[in-house]
Order: structure tokens, then C-alpha cells, then sequence
């Protein structure tokens, strides 16, 4: 046992030491190389390698942030930002973590690099998937609707795959099997190898939550096979645990031990910790449910070696930070050195920028010498629109104050003449009819008659006299004239009933043509159907649908055929008035089916408040 756990901590070791000479070996071959291509090279240093070694990592990071700045490429800062976060993200430091994503995410948006800022938002949810579930959604679902803006269907894939896995930590296993699909399909479209048993894997460890084992199996069963004729050695042990996995989910200790016992050799050959750490501690598990003590002691042990190995790398880390400090040291007596040229070159270099700086600055006072006069020229421009403005609102005001004084002088001429006239004339009549009662009966129905038509034609200029008055006529003020004169015509025949139904949800406001119009049609629409529908019941509806108004007079009527009967002036009358408002009027009977009138009323901007 101690000579297992001993070879365990020789080749972490050795993987470490060689992973820490990785990063000194790519920042030696790039010093004499081009900026851009510096960048480029530190950029592509492999996951595996920059987290062997973090403190080295870091400081070759912001090495190249200083580089990208200076360079002015902001891709090429924003992905720095994007390295750095992966180290934090490694070391634990969250914030560091969320702080340096978000820099490369601005940067990304401000540029319109729309793909690069989607895969930084995935890659910044899936880091949280452990932590904040709920952000991680967030995050993902903003890099998932921009790489679909872009249709980078690449890089979509395996997006899918990393947000089916945090549906499936959510619990959401239906919607986890959904992304894994997708994920599936457009890698099967772009033959992505790799990517493909991934997807398989996280689809059969899904079915497996839902205890769908043959499902399960048949998924791993083809992640297995391609990684097989790949010689994918990581995929390979991946799968064996997964196995291991899978048969544990059936209770079946026995058959999933000898998986994980499998992948286990395999990640140990292969110096895959994490992995082996994994298949070590389940493989303890598949002991203690077998009753077998001696070898759940042994794997906890192996398990718990690893685990310290991993642990070991803090002490690494600090002896590469002491080592960049002595490098750090030693470039900056070489840096000492070469100040002194540099002084000389500097002088020569601060003569010329005093010139150009005397050349700007002359520069800069004709621009704001020439922007001040362009400014007093607009400023007056503005005040001689301002004014002009002004006077037409005042002469606008005038008008409107003229126009109001007539129309009030009008109404008052028509209530106060004709109104006393007409009042006059029915007095009149009733009062001969009053005389001519017992005798010739045709006098009396004239007289009637007379009476009748001088009432209508009062309660009309009434109506007219009350739109006459009104700049504009609110919604609810219509409604209330509309019950009244429907209250009315119950009064006139008890034998008919009256639905009035309204469903508005706007405030809207008509002009006086409007409202007069539309109150003339229901009035004339009635009238038709107390004259001559023999309707049991009328009905009035106002609804609103689509930005326009539905005015609806039905009666359950006798009816008629369209074709064969000659219409009258009223039904003229009324298509009129709509034509006269912008109105759609509809009008629509047949035989024993009743009578419906409908009117469709545009609601303008001016309309609704």
C-alpha cells in the first residue's frame, strides 16, 4: 500500500516539474518574436499546462495584458482578460474569476465580436454551475442568443452540451436531454469526433437519473465504440467510469467494481488524478456495499492519496513564485542597463514631441476658436426658430380661443332662437290639438304628427348643440349619451329588451364631428329596428380589438333579403356619416335571421390618451 500511494506522488511530481518547465520554455522562445505574435503564442497555452502552474500563469498574463494594451488590439486583451479568469477559476478566486469575464465580455460587445462575447458568457455560466446556478442560466442563455444572432453553429455545440449539464444539475433532466440533442446533432452535422461521444456520455448519464438503463447503455455503448477507434486514451477511461457509473445506478455493486476498477488503471497509467480520485472513491463505495472491508479501507486510502497530491500543488506553486522573483530581479538589472541608452533616445524623442505638441495645441485653438463662432451661429439659429415657433403657438392659441368664441355664439343663437321656437310651435300644436280633440280626426293626427317631428327635431339640435360645445368628446361622456338614449327607447316600446356592452380599455377622446356622427348612427339604427324589425331584443356593443373600434347595433328581427328590398335614406344616411369619420360601415340582414350594423373606427395617436 505505501508503495502504491509513493508512486503516486513521484509521477504527480514529475507532471508537475514538467508543466512548471512548460511555461518558462514558451516565455524564452518568444522574446525575440513579434508583439502580435507573442500574444498569439501565450493565448494558445493548453488549460492542462497553465494550471500546472498558476503563479507563473499569472504573471506571463499580465505580461501580455501590458503587451495588448500597447498594441491597441483589444481581441487580443480581451483574451487575456479570458486566461486570467481561467487561472482564477482554478485557484477558487471566484470574483477574480467574474471580474476578468466581464472585462473580456466588454470589450467584446464594444468591438461587435458577438461570437467571442457569446462563448465568454457560456464558458463564465458553466464555471458557476457549482456555485450560482441560477446566474449560470442567466449567463449561458445571453451566450447562446448571441452566437444564434450570429449563427456560429460551431461553437454552438458544444454551448448546448455545457448548458444541458447545467439543466441537469438544476434537476431539469427533460431539458438537459433537450440541449444534449441539440449538441448532438450539429456536431454529427459538422463531424465534430471528439465532440460527439461527449454529448453521448452526458445523454446516457441523463437517462440514467431517469432510470432509463437501456437507454443509458445504448448511448455510452456508441461514446465507447468511436472513442475506441480514435484511441482517445482520456475518452477511454472516461467511458470505463461511466460504466461504473451507470451499473451503480442499478445497485448492481458487483458489475459496476469491475468498471471502475478498469478506469482507475486506466487514469492512474495516464496520470489523470481528478479521474482516478473519482473511480477510487466509488470503487470504495462498491466494497463496503459488498461487505468487503478490507478493500473499501484500501481504496479510501488510495483515494485520500490522491487527494493529498492534488493538495501538494500549493506547495509547488510557492516555489515558482520564488523563482519568478529571482527572474524578476535579474531582468531588472539587464533593464538598469539599458536605461542609459534608452535616456539618450529619449531626449531626441521629447524635442520632437515639443514640436508637435506646440503644432497641436495652434491646432487645437483654431478648432475651439472655430467651434465657438459655429456654436453663437447655431445658438442664433435656434433663437430665431424658437421665436418664430413661438408666434405661430400664440397666433395657433388665438385662432383656437376666435374659434371657441364662435362656436359658443352659435350655440347660444341655436338653443336660445330655434330651440324657443321650436318649444313655441309644440305648444302651439298641442294646444290645437287640444281644441281639435272631438273633432276631425285627420287634423289630430297631423297635429300629432307636427308635435312629434318638433320634439325630435329639439332633442337632435340638443345633441348637436352638446358636440357643438366640446373641443373634443371623451370616451366616457359618449357611453353616458349612448345609455341615456338607449334608457329612452325602452321607455318607447317595454315590449323589446336593451343589452348595452362595452369593452374599452383605452382612454380615448373623439372630436366633435366624431362623436356627433357616432351617435347619430346608433340613434338611426334604432330607430329602424323599433320601426320595422318587430325585434324582440336590440343589442349595442363597443369593443376594442387591433388599434381600432368595433361599434356593433344587432336586433333579433324579422329581417330581410339585401337584394330584394330597396333601402332607404336612413341607411344612406348612415354610411355617410361614416365615410365622413374614416369609418368601415357593414350592414348585414337576411330573412327571420335579424339585422346587424357594425362600424369599424380607427384608433389614431390624437384618439387615444
Amino acid at each position: 500500500m505505501k508503495k502504491l500511494i509513493l508512486l503516486f506522488f513521484i509521477v504527480i511530481s514529475c507532471q508537475l516539474f514538467s508543466q512548471s518547465n512548460y511555461i518558462d520554455s514558451v516565455e524564452q522562445s518568444i522574446v525575440s518574436l513579434p508583439k502580435d505574435k507573442q500574444l498569439e503564442i501565450i493565448l494558445n497555452i493548453p488549460y492542462d499546462k497553465m494550471v500546472a502552474n498558476t503563479t507563473k500563469a499569472e504573471a506571463l498574463f499580465f505580461k501580455a495584458l501590458t503587451i495588448a494594451k500597447n498594441q491597441t488590439n483589444q481581441n487580443f486583451e480581451a483574451g487575456v482578460y479570458n486566461q486570467l479568469a481561467l487561472v482564477y477559476a482554478f485557484l477558487g478566486n471566484f470574483d477574480k474569476q467574474l471580474a476578468n469575464n466581464l472585462k473580456a465580455i466588454k470589450i467584446y460587445e464594444t468591438i461587435g465580436n458577438k461570437s467571442k462575447a457569446g462563448t465568454t458568457y457560456a464558458d463564465l455560466a458553466y464555471s458557476l454551475k457549482t456555485r450560482s446556478i441560477e446566474k449560470a442560466k442567466t449567463y449561458m442563455q445571453k451566450g447562446i442568443r448571441l452566437l444564434k444572432e450570429e449563427n456560429n453553429f460551431v461553437l454552438l455545440n458544444s454551448v448546448y452540451d455545457n448548458y444541458g449539464v447545467i439543466q441537469e444539475i438544476s434537476g431539469n433532466i427533460d431539458s438537459a436531454i433537450f440541449y444534449y440533442n441539440l449538441a448532438l446533432d450539429l456536431k454529427y452535422s459538422q463531424n465534430d469526433s471528439i465532440g460527439i461521444p461527449f454529448a453521448l456520455g452526458h445523454l446516457s448519464g441523463a437517462y440514467s437519473i431517469k432510470k432509463d438503463f437501456k437507454k443509458a447503455k445504448a448511448y455510452l455503448d456508441e461514446s465507447y465504440l468511436i472513442r475506441k477507434n480514435r484511441n482517445d486514451i482520456y475518452g477511454i477511461a472516461e467511458c470505463l467510469v461511466l460504466y461504473g457509473d451507470l451499473f451503480y445506478a442499478q445497485k448492481n455493486y458487483k458489475e459496476a467494481l469491475t468498471w471502475f476498477s478498469e478506469g482507475f488503471s486506466a487514469a492512474v497509467e495516464n496520470k489523470y488524478i481528478h479521474l482516478a480520485q473519482y473511480a477510487a472513491e466509488f470503487s470504495a463505495i462498491c466494497y463496503e456495499k459488498l461487505g468487503d472491508v478490507t478493500n473499501t479501507v484500501k481504496f479510501l486510502k488510495i483515494q485520500q492519496a490522491l487527494k493529498d497530491s492534488l493538495l501538494n500543488e500549493t506547495t509547488n506553486k510557492a516555489i515558482a513564485k520564488l523563482e519568478v522573483q529571482f527572474e524578476t530581479e535579474k531582468k531588472e538589472k539587464q533593464l538598469a542597463e539599458q536605461e542609459v541608452l534608452i535616456t539618450k533616445e529619449q531626449l531626441r524623442v521629447k524635442q520632437r514631441n515639443y514640436t508637435l505638441i506646440g503644432l497641436g495645441l495652434l491646432l487645437i485653438f483654431v478648432l475651439i476658436l472655430g467651434r465657438y463662432v459655429y456654436r453663437q451661429q447655431k445658438f442664433k439659429q435656434q433663437k430665431l426658430i424658437e421665436e418664430n415657433r413661438l408666434k405661430d403657438e400664440l397666433a395657433k392659441i388665438t385662432l383656437q380661443n376666435e374659434l371657441y368664441e364662435e362656436r359658443s355664439r352659435i350655440s347660444r343663437d341655436l338653443h336660445d332662437n330655434i330651440g324657443s321656437q321650436l318649444t313655441f310651435i309644440i305648444s302651439s300644436v298641442d294646444n290645437l290639438n287640444y281644441i281639435a280633440k272631438t273633432t276631425d280626426n285627420k287634423l289630430k293626427e297631423k297635429l300629432s304628427g307636427i308635435s312629434n317631428f318638433s320634439r325630435t327635431t329639439i332633442t337632435q339640435l340638443r345633441d348637436t348643440i352638446w358636440a357643438l360645445n366640446k373641443d373634443e368628446i371623451s370616451f366616457d361622456d359618449l357611453k353616458l349619451r349612448l345609455l341615456n338614449y338607449i334608457e329612452s327607447a325602452k321607455i318607447a316600446d317595454e315590449n323589446i329588451s336593451f343589452k348595452f356592452d362595452v369593452d374599452i380599455q383605452q382612454n380615448i377622446n373623439f372630436n366633435a364631428v366624431q362623436g356627433i356622427n357616432i351617435y347619430r348612427i346608433v340613434q338611426e339604427a334604432i330607430n329602424n329596428a323599433l320601426k320595422y324589425a318587430v325585434a324582440t331584443s336590440i343589442t349595442v356593443s363597443l369593443k376594442e380589438t387591433n388599434e381600432q373600434i368595433q361599434l356593433k347595433i344587432e336586433d333579433d328581427g324579422i329581417g330581410f333579403n339585401i337584394n330584394e328590398v330597396n333601402l332607404g335614406n336612413g341607411l344612406e344616411n348612415m354610411k355617410n356619416r361614416a365615410l365622413t369619420i374614416n369609418a368601415r360601415f357593414q350592414f348585414d340582414s337576411a330573412p327571420e335571421k335579424g339585422t346587424a350594423i357594425t362600424l369599424i373606427i380607427p384608433i389614431n395617436k390624437t384618439n387615444a390618451v
